[in-house]
């Protein structure tokens, strides 16, 4: 009799991770189609970006980060510095 009800519950417990599972399953793939939609919005608005002339804020920061990561001199974008002068 105890054996019959150690079989039952692990029997529950058994479909009950097969729902979870399921669920997991479910969740996955819907983030990985949201991550697909994300990553051709994504592709678009670089398209976007880099079709326009202009420099975007973002843009602008990449270029900065890129000077600084060559060692390059970083063009003003204010007339005002807060680093320390070369002396």
């Amino acid at each position: 009799m105890q054996e019959i009800d150690v079989l039952r519950a692990e029997n529950v417990l058994l479909k009950e991770l097969a729902a979870l599972s399921e669920q997991r399953y479910e969740e996955i793939k819907r983030l990985r189609k949201e991550n697909e939609e994300l990553k051709k919005q994504l592709e678009q608005l670089t398209k976007q970006l880099f079709g326009q002339g202009t420099d975007s804020w973002f843009m602008h920061t990449v270029k900065r980060q890129q000077a600084l990561k060559q060692g390059g001199q970083l063009p003003l974008s204010t007339p005002f510095s807060f680093t320390e002068k070369k002396k």
